[in-house]
């Protein structure tokens, strides 16, 4: 049996769950009466309301017991008040289930003459057991208020639970380890200590074990290890979480050789001997391979040894191991790169940093009291990384007084000297500010094995069927359940973690050994989880558990009929094993069972007292493959909500009474190879069903018939990887017209399914075909891959505007895409194009191959498009790869873009050396370079810019760090656009330079951005031999350039100047030079056209130091858009003197704003004043309404409903008779309202 270890403040954790348990059961009593409470008989509503009360009561008393000290007996009572509250909550459904027997959908089955005798007796057992819970709740509450002291206390109960509603934190959550590393602080030097040693010793092989106290950190350092972009370039990887007490030598050696192994080439074995050679052959052959054994435990270290032993005794391997573990292990005898590298607490500087990032606080603006309550919470957790993820995560959505009250609890002193009270006091606080729900899902999950990497689908259909999260006007229940699961990252309770790898598309999650210990330990001894014939037979000996797992069993050897009983609600089989029939009889006590997993199991035939399971909601059967038929009775599971068939290739067909599982939502007959047809007029009575999975089934037939009907649903997977047959082209056909019906889909997988059809059908009408799937307006997931007759995407699928994914991949014949995805960004997500090699545009990753030999860059060299993004760069694993693609060929290409990703490490050839050998060719009108790291560009780009590029139109360069010159762009004839984010070694823009010492430079108007140019100092305009300056630009951006100063220059000239974030451009003086004289006949000769419009934004200066004088040198400026700013960024001086000649001022999101300066609105020249949500302004200054004869401008107001709410008071209308105001909706320019004389 799985034991958790003891934590801190265990005895109140018991109390919180069982808390969560009686809230649960309370709202399922209270939804019962609510719902049914007018049909039932008088006698049995009367014990409802009755019971009502009572658990009302009683949970509010137990919102009081959790916040009190809970003494040693705890256990007892609790126990029995969980029994007691799990109790109800199955008579509940016990009634609900009955009252649905009794709807008009069984109107028509014939009844007994008996039934009369049958429902009293019903309603009498129903009673008894109600009075029987009064009974209990009424001895629990006087226990808990007299022998414990607990009172009922409506203001406690409760208090820091977080509600769903207000965990709105996309920022908070991490779904991958990309997403994790914005968390990670005071790691980079241990991840490139490590990742030294092992690049350095590229031919070595050994061991590097991490080791440190739970929650520091080590799987979260093992990661950013393994995803190292040189360790990916040079190194194979597997990745195992060793996790469970016991050394899975198959498990794990099978999940080492699948990962390194091609795709079909390793079928998982149970012959320890097999694995064993396998092993040495791969980890010895002298490839350079990296393995991550994670959450390694001491008592391990004999069978790792042993594992490991082999391979590392044959000359000329190179594979390294990285274990984590609490402990330094004993591996003598194993070779290791170096000593243990151990992880400690963060510094309390990083864990200021966590903490302020978990909380999402906004260190720009963060004040003294929250900086102390910072402070606090990073004291509390002692630098523990786990402990400030979950505290942190869990307080988010607090308010000061709530957090403080969290740090002040009396928990920390009751419990602050226990070990490990750091990790564990933190973690039952965050449990604590849980919903109740969450709190009873998050337990639930200690019911997979120790280390399992659960599957999400999984996980969320469990809970499903436990009714643990259940639907709301506002969340759907999918909805409810992405927002449980973004919680628990977002407290670290769960972690991504990576998926076998036969299962790679879909999301898992494991959960930390400390963190499962929680889970185990708030279940309150109603989970159990078996890995052992001792614990089973401890088990089937007292067995009074609600959830149950069995790991690893052999089941054939074992007694099972101890492991139904009255109270399991959940039971599960992972890896079990079986050569016998499992007893008819085994499930019949049972009664509340509402999820059952016998996945694997070699099963020619179900046990027919599944058929009595009325609860059950849940049901896997996936992998039978030996099960020929489902029993006849099937269709008495009522409430069976979610079926999974998939992989049972046997099974013939289905049951007559499958269409009375008017409840199901999701079937999978995926893999049912053996099916040939679907009874349509049972699957037609299915109106609720929501996932229809028949991928790899050739039972086509009746699926056109009956489909239509569905209504509900929202995926369907119809591919087939051999094809369907040529008999199915009718069928597949008729699918077209049904569509139109399915009108809530949001997953559709036609991967391979078209090509029996298509390949007889004419262009026009594949098209047609495709069309017709643009009537599913829901649709979020389009799979067309594979099929090869398939060469045009209508336009019409652009109107999919909920459109996440389209995979295209494999479609050969595919000509265009191009018309809708880039006008209507189509699909919004991602677009899958591998092995389409007729594409106008393509987006392409480069990847390397298992050995890290070669990437896959030569693919490109039969692609021929308008549009080429490559990425991953840093990849490339030499410079022949790059010539192979012939670039310079591509007389089709019009936009290239280049990417290196940010965040790597060079250790092959230089960026430069391999941006040489890209070479575009020259009817290339835009180019982009993003994360180049060389400090110099190759001559095609630099010095021979003019003869390679003449047709460049674009120019964007971003991430640049290392690049202190600039290209000449002034040489380019064409050029209209030019984008320079992040080039941070930069220093100065000069005119000579960029124009390449040409009077034939700067021909047309240009659009510039500057941002993120963190060193940039200087922009030179004018050229020093007077040949040209700087043209006069149509719109110039310059964002984040904390250095520049425009000094005796004055800025460029610019139709619109837009200055975002620049705080020390602001208060730079500019000093006025004399007038430049051009040559009219001068081809280069630019006049000064007026700036029309200027936008600051984001300046946090104060007022006495903001000087101007930078507009000073502009046109006489007629529009200001102020954004994110201070109401004192403007004074009376500057107003007069500076913008006398403004016409249009505008201030928008400016949040700090509370009041309206009197001098922006009179005596000026304004024609029009824009107040875009300024929330805090609420009234409009006196002298507006007192002195009416001055001159106002247009009054726009949109977004401000408190300054809204002010001007409509029948009081302020009259006053402000004289002022034009009109009230738009953010983000238009149509008046909300109209009323008398000028308020619009």
């Amino acid at each position: 049996m799985i034991r958790a270890k003891m934590m801190p403040g265990m005895p109140r954790l018991g109390v919180m769950h069982a808390s969560a348990v009686v809230k649960v059961s309370r709202d399922k009593l209270v939804s019962a009466l609510r719902d049914a409470a007018a049909a039932m008989p008088e006698n049995l509503r009367l014990h409802l309301e009755e019971l009502k009360g009572k658990m009302e009561t009683m949970a509010e008393v137990m919102g009081a017991a959790e916040m009190g000290s809970m003494e040693e007996e705890a256990p007892e009572w609790l126990m029995h008040l969980e029994d007691t509250a799990y109790g109800i909550w199955d008579m509940v459904d016990e009634l609900q289930l009955q009252s649905n027997e009794g709807a008009p959908v069984l109107a028509a089955v014939r009844r007994p003459s008996c039934l009369p005798i049958a429902i009293a007796r019903e309603e009498r057992i129903m009673v008894t057991t109600m009075s029987k819970a009064i009974e209990n709740l009424d001895l629990l509450q006087q226990r808990l208020q007299s022998d414990l002291g607990f009172r009922r206390d409506e203001n406690t109960s409760g208090k820091l639970e977080q509600s769903v509603d207000d965990a709105h934190h996309p920022g908070g959550t991490a779904s991958s380890f990309d997403e994790e590393e914005d968390f990670i602080v005071d790691r980079e030097d241990l991840k490139s200590y490590i990742v030294d040693y092992i690049l350095l010793s590229r031919d070595s092989s050994g061991l590097i074990t991490i080791d440190g106290m739970g929650g520091m950190g080590k799987t979260t350092l093992a990661k950013m290890v393994f995803c190292d972009t040189g360790i990916t370039r040079d190194y194979a990887r597997a990745w195992v979480n060793v996790g469970a007490e016991e050394f899975d030598l198959k498990k794990i050696g099978n999940s080492i050789l699948s990962q390194l192994s091609n795709k079909g080439e390793h079928q998982d074995t149970s012959d320890v001997e097999l694995i064993m050679k396998r092993l040495d052959k791969l980890l010895g052959g002298g490839n350079k391979i990296l393995v991550v054994l994670d959450d390694v435990r001491p008592e391990h270290a004999s069978d790792l040894k042993r594992m490991l032993g082999g391979a590392w005794k044959i000359e000329g391997g190179k594979a390294i191991v990285i274990v984590t573990a609490r402990r330094i292990l004993d591996f003598a005898g194993l070779p290791r790169l170096q000593g243990a590298c151990r992880v400690g607490p963060i510094s309390f500087d990083g864990s200021l940093r966590l903490v302020q990032r978990k909380l999402g606080f906004d260190t720009t603006t963060t004040d003294d009291a929250t900086l102390e309550l910072m402070y606090m919470i990073a004291g509390k957790c002692d630098g523990i990384p786990l402990a400030i993820h979950a505290l942190g995560y869990a307080l988010r959505s607090k308010t000061p007084e709530e957090i403080k009250s969290v740090i002040d609890s009396d928990i920390w002193v009751e419990y602050g000297y226990e070990p490990f009270g750091s990790l564990t006091l933190p973690l039952l606080l965050s449990y604590q500010c849980m919903p109740p729900n969450l709190r009873l899902c998050f337990a639930y999950c200690a019911t997979f094995p120790r280390g399992h990497s659960i599957r999400k689908d999984d996980l969320v259909h469990h809970w499903t069927a436990l009714q643990l999260i259940e639907p709301s006007d506002k969340l759907s229940t999918m909805q409810l359940a992405n927002k449980y699961i973004g919680m628990l990252l977002g407290m670290s309770f769960l972690q991504p973690s990576m998926p076998p790898s036969d299962d790679r598309s879909a999301m898992h999650f494991t959960l930390h050994d400390t963190i499962y210990d929680l889970a185990v330990t708030a279940s309150s001894g109603k989970l159990i989880n078996l890995n052992s014939t001792y614990s089973y037979q401890s088990f089937s000996e007292k067995n009074s558990y609600r959830y149950a797992c069995l790991a690893n069993f052999d089941v054939s050897a074992l007694n099972l009929s101890g492991i139904s009983s009255a109270q399991l609600s959940v039971l599960l089989f992972h890896g079990c094993r079986t050569n016998k029939q499992l007893s008819d009889d085994l499930f019949s006590p049972a009664k509340y069972l509402r999820v059952l997993d016998l996945r694997d199991f070699c099963l020619q035939k179900l046990p027919n007292s599944i058929c009595q399971l009325r609860q059950l909601r849940y049901l896997n059967l996936s992998g039978c493959s030996s099960l020929v038929n489902l029993p006849d009775s099937f269709g008495n599971l009522l409430n069976l909500g979610h079926i999974d068939l998939s992989g049972c290739s046997r099974l013939l067909e289905l049951p007559a009474s499958f269409g009375n599982l008017r409840n199901v939502v999701h079937i999978d007959l995926s893999g049912c190879i053996g099916l040939k047809a679907l009874p349509p007029e049972s699957f037609g009575l299915l109106k609720r069903l929501e996932h229809f999975d028949l991928s790899s089934c050739s039972c086509l037939e009746g699926i056109p018939y009956f489909v239509n009907g569905l209504t509900n649903l929202q995926y369907l997977n119809l591919s087939h990887p051999c094809c369907y047959l040529a008999k199915h082209r009718f069928h597949l056909n008729a699918l077209k017209d049904i569509w139109v019906k399915l009108i809530n889909l949001r997953y559709l997988n036609l991967s391979m399914c078209l090509n029996p059809m298509f390949c007889y059908l004419p262009e026009k009408e594949r098209i047609e075909y495709i069309e017709s799937i643009s009537c599913l307006h829901k649709l979020e997931h389009l799979d067309l891959s594979h099929n090869i007759f398939l060469s045009d995407v209508p336009e019409s699928l652009g109107q999919l505007g909920e459109l996440q994914t389209l995979n295209l991949s494999g479609c050969v014949r595919l000509k265009r895409i191009d018309k809708w995805m880039g006008e209507r960004n189509c699909p919004k997500k991602f677009l899958v194009v591998s092995n389409c090699l007729g594409l106008e545009r393509y987006q392409f990753a480069v990847r390397t191959d298992g050995g890290g030999k070669r990437s896959n860059l030569a693919q490109l060299k039969d692609v021929s498009c308008k549009e080429v993004e490559i990425s991953c760069l840093e990849k490339v694993i030499s410079t022949e790869e790059a010539q192979s693609i012939g670039l310079t060929e591509k007389k089709k290409l019009q936009k290239l873009t280049l990417v290196w990703s940010a965040g790597r490490d060079d250790v092959s050839f230089r960026d430069q050396d391999l941006l040489a050998e890209l070479v575009p060719p020259k009817n290339l009108q835009c180019f982009e370079l993003h994360g180049y790291s060389s400090a110099y560009l190759p001559a095609w780009l630099a010095s021979n810019m003019l003869s390679h590029l003449p047709n460049l139109m674009e120019v964007t360069m971003v991430d640049i760090p290392n690049c202190s010159n600039l290209p000449p762009f002034g040489v380019l004839p064409n050029l209209q656009r030019l984008v320079l984010k992040r080039v941070t070694k930069v220093i100065r823009i000069d005119a000579d330079h960029l124009g390449g010492d040409s009077k034939a430079a700067f021909r047309r108007p240009l659009h510039v951005t500057l941002d993120g140019m963190l060193n940039l100092e200087e922009i030179d305009t004018y050229s020093c031999h007077d040949r040209f300056e700087f043209p006069t630009l149509d719109e110039l951006v310059i964002n984040k350039c904390p250095k520049l100063r425009f000094g005796d220059n004055p800025p460029p000239k610019a139709r619109m100047l837009v200055i975002s974030d620049c705080d020390q451009l602001m208060v730079s003086p500019v000093e006025k030079r004399g007038e430049h004289v051009e040559d009219p006949s001068s081809s280069t000769c630019t006049t000064s056209a007026p700036v029309t419009e200027v936008v600051i934004e984001s300046c946090k200066m104060p007022l006495s130091e903001l000087k101007w004088s930078l507009l000073e040198g502009l046109a006489p400026l007629h529009s200001l858009h102020i954004r994110n700013c201070s109401e004192k960024i403007i004074s009376p001086e500057i107003m007069k003197d500076c913008l006398s000649s403004l016409q249009l001022l505008c201030f928008s999101h400016c949040v700090n704003m509370t009041y309206l300066p009197e001098h922006v609105v009179q005596d000026t020249s304004l024609k029009e004043l824009v107040i875009d949500e300024c929330r805090g302004i609420k009234s409009l200054p006196q002298s507006v309404y007192e002195e009416r004869n001055k001159h106002y401008p247009l009054l726009r107001i949109r977004d401000c409903p408190e300054l809204k709410k002010w001007c409509e008071l029948e009081e302020n209308k009259t006053k402000l008779a004289h002022i034009e105001i009109i009230f738009e909706e953010s983000g238009t320019s149509e008046p909300e309202t109209t009323t008398h004389g000028k308020y619009t």
